[in-house]
């Protein structure tokens, strides 16, 4: 019987060059490797080393072995992956998103509706989500333009629009709109995994980032700094008990994203449950 186990410590040899290093990296003796790189020849049937006084090495068959013993433990690691997600299905919906306000505005939603649904959410960009939704990775997924593709359902869902938030005393704060443009010298609080955001905070090339990645500690930068960061009317409703700032609408076509609800057609009931909420 073939154990994974060995294909993942063959792998290790073939990363380390050595019988040792290899042996150290997995965290078991040498004599132990030595006897399970015998044993998994036995259980093959063929050479995968090349064996000399002081040096061992792998034969073009080892070569070959390595390779393909990467694509079944990759392989393996899909497989666990899937079963657990179907297991899950009962109770949990998988869900793929290209913004991360969309999972604030779908989790507002189920509060409203006081529903007990439990999603996992990925962030992604949407050719990958679009794969994910046609392998059934995902019961649904939520992107920022429309999914063409034969046996697909897909539907407007709702709008995000992107604003300036400042403290009562910033120079911008009596402002009732503001332009991208108007951003240009100035020095932000940034939010990281901002998703199809992400290229239009590129794209501001004259403004300073100051970049966190935990929400927590950047909800907390917000509350004590007077540096400007961006909102949305979805974030702002997270943080609704913040009376100390001004949100400032941005103008700019760029800075309203229009967010599609898809769904296979046979998952028509999960996709009617989130159009409804």
């Amino acid at each position: 019987m073939l154990h994974l186990q060995h294909l993942e410590q063959l792998i290790a040899f073939a990363d380390q060059g050595t019988l040792s290093k290899a042996a150290e990296v997995l965290l078991i003796s040498q004599p132990s490797l030595t006897r399970n790189m015998q044993q998994l020849e036995e259980e093959l049937g063929v050479v995968l080393f090349e064996r000399s006084k002081n040096k061992l090495q792998l034969t073009e068959t080892g070569e070959y072995t390595v390779g393909l013993a990467r694509q079944l433990l990759a392989d393996s690691d899909t497989f666990l992956e899937r079963v657990h997600r179907f297991s899950l299905q009962a109770t949990t919906l998988f869900a793929g998103i290209s913004a991360p306000g969309v999972e604030w505005e779908i989790q507002n939603r189920l509060a409203e509706a006081e529903s007990e649904q439990i999603i996992h959410f990925d962030l992604k960009e949407k050719e990958r989500l679009v794969q994910g939704l046609l392998a059934e990775d995902y019961q649904f997924i939520v992107t920022d333009s429309p999914v063409q593709e034969p046996n697909i359902l897909s539907s407007s869902y709702f709008r995000e629009q992107l604003y300036l938030s400042v403290p009562e005393s910033h120079p911008f704060a009596s402002k009732e709109s503001i332009q991208l443009a108007d951003l240009a010298s100035l020095t932000m609080l940034l939010r990281s995994d901002l998703g199809i955001w992400q290229d239009l905070i590129d794209s501001l090339t004259e403004t300073k980032f100051i970049v966190q990645k935990d929400w927590e500690a950047f909800t907390e930068l917000i509350s004590a700094s007077t540096l400007p960061s961006f909102s949305t009317n979805i974030t702002q409703m997270i943080s609704e008990g913040n009376g100390q700032r001004v949100d400032i609408p941005i103008d700019d076509p760029e800075a309203t994203k229009t967010f599609y609800l898809s769904a296979l057609e046979k998952n028509e009931r999960i996709y009617k449950q989130m159009q409804s909420l």
